[in-house]
């Protein structure tokens, strides 16, 4: 069930915001933690008056949805634009952008909240992960948006555990029925890796050495349109409020 009104709810933040897990406390236990709050609060706010302007803009952070017990916040989305998780037409505009990321994430965290027993990835797929990611993007390219967002590589450790258990979790279910041919390999380096890094002004990598990359990226598309129905079906049994105050604010 998805609720798109905005209603008073009692927030706790876990961490800095950026993809590492919250959780939202009822009115009961709020009263409880009343004092906590309101000595974290001035250095939670400080924490984003710090890191909000870079450059010539300010960072804009709130909660854009609340998923059953836990909150996705704009922060959570900026970075996931900034990361390339998932992919978005180009002609859609920052709004549409935004929307997208956000149900992709809702629905990963939907997902996620599936199996909350499923083991922590260990160490060597985690930099798998980091070194899947700067095949995609180029390292300095990531680091401008990491620095506009006051990150550092880190700080994107708790998205990628969150990748690599999402990923594992949809192929236990779907994966073994798909594969990938080099054709499609080939034509996707061709069609939309190439172009990417040539508007970005960075190096063109041989395909051989980001063959493995793009064919994860491949078949992880093709395990989640299987996925779809399932994934819809999960979804309409999760409670979802999206909070489009935040999620239509503009920087300043």
């Amino acid at each position: 069930m998805i609720r798109q009104l905005e209603k008073i709810r009692f927030v706790i933040p876990l961490s800095k915001g950026f993809g590492i897990a919250k959780r939202v406390v009822s009115r009961p236990a709020f009263w409880g933690r009343a004092a906590l709050i309101l000595i974290g609060i001035p250095m939670f706010v400080s924490f984003f008056l710090e890191r909000a302007v870079q450059g010539q803009s300010r960072i804009v952070n709130c909660v854009a949805a609340i998923v059953n017990d836990g909150v996705i916040t704009r922060a959570d989305i900026e970075l996931a634009e900034a990361l390339e998780l998932f992919e978005i037409k180009k002609a859609t505009d920052a709004a549409g952008r935004r929307r997208t990321i956000l149900d992709r994430l809702i629905d990963r965290r939907i997902i996620l909240d599936q199996v909350r027993d499923k083991p922590a990835p260990d160490p060597g797929a985690v930099e798998a992960e980091r070194r899947f990611l700067i095949v995609r993007i180029d390292p300095a390219v990531l680091k401008d948006r990491l620095d506009r967002l006051g990150l550092t590589e880190a700080d994107v450790r708790p998205f990628l555990e969150d990748s690599i258990r999402y990923r594992s979790i949809v192929n236990d279910r779907f994966g073994r029925s798909v594969s990938v041919n080099l054709k499609e390999i080939e034509a996707f380096y061709a069609e939309s890796y190439t172009p990417a890094r040539k508007k970005e002004g960075t190096a063109v990598r041989p395909l051989v050495e980001v063959l493995n990359a793009i064919e994860t990226e491949i078949k992880l598309v093709k395990v989640e349109a299987q996925a779809a129905l399932w994934i819809e079906a999960v979804r309409e049994q999760a409670e979802v409020e999206i909070k489009l105050d935040c999620l239509n604010r503009h920087e300043t």
